[in-house]
C-alpha cells in the first residue's frame, strides 16, 4: 500500500535512475569511499545531495475509512556541489538537467489514487556550500505534493 515512506522512496528512485552524471549524497547515511569524489589525480569531482523537505499534510476530501483524500505537500532540494574556482557554469547546468528529472512529473502511481506530482522546478544563484571552503552550491528546489487515497 502506497504511503509518504514510499513517496520519499520514489522520488529518491527517480533521481538515481535520472542522474547518472556525478555521485549522488543523502540524508543521514555515508557516502561510499572515496569521499568527497575525487577522479584518479585525486582532483575534486562534483557531487549532488538530495534533501526532502516535509510542509505538512491535511485532509482534502472526507469520505468512509479507506476512501478519504490527503495531501501531503514538501519541497524536494537537490544541492549541485562543484569545486571552487571551477566557475558556476557546471553547477548550473546540473542543476537545471536535475529539475528536469522533477519538472511536472506524476509519479509512484498505484492506480488507486495515491501518486506524487511534482512542479516547476526552479535553481538558485548559488553560493560557498561548506564550511572548508572546497566547495560552490547551487540548488534546484522542486514543490511536490503526495496525494493519499486511504
Amino acid at each position: 500500500m502506497a504511503d509518504y515512506a514510499g513517496a520519499k522512496a520514489a522520488i529518491r528512485s527517480r533521481l538515481e535512475a535520472g542522474w547518472t552524471t556525478t555521485r549522488i549524497a543523502f540524508q543521514n547515511e555515508q557516502p561510499a569511499e572515496p569521499w568527497p569524489p575525487v577522479n584518479g589525480a585525486g582532483e575534486l569531482q562534483p557531487w549532488a545531495h538530495l534533501e526532502i523537505a516535509s510542509l505538512g499534510s491535511q485532509i482534502w476530501t472526507f469520505g468512509t475509512e479507506g476512501n478519504r483524500g490527503w495531501r501531503y505537500d514538501g519541497i524536494i532540494y537537490v544541492h549541485v556541489f562543484t569545486p571552487v574556482g571551477s566557475g558556476e557554469a557546471v553547477a548550473n547546468q546540473y542543476a537545471v538537467a536535475i529539475g528536469e528529472i522533477f519538472r511536472a512529473a506524476k509519479f509512484y502511481d498505484d492506480g488507486q489514487g495515491s501518486y506524487v506530482r511534482s512542479l516547476a522546478p526552479q535553481v538558485d544563484d548559488g553560493d560557498s556550500g561548506s564550511d572548508d571552503g572546497n566547495w560552490f552550491r547551487v540548488t534546484m528546489s522542486v514543490d511536490f505534493t503526495y496525494w493519499h487515497r486511504g
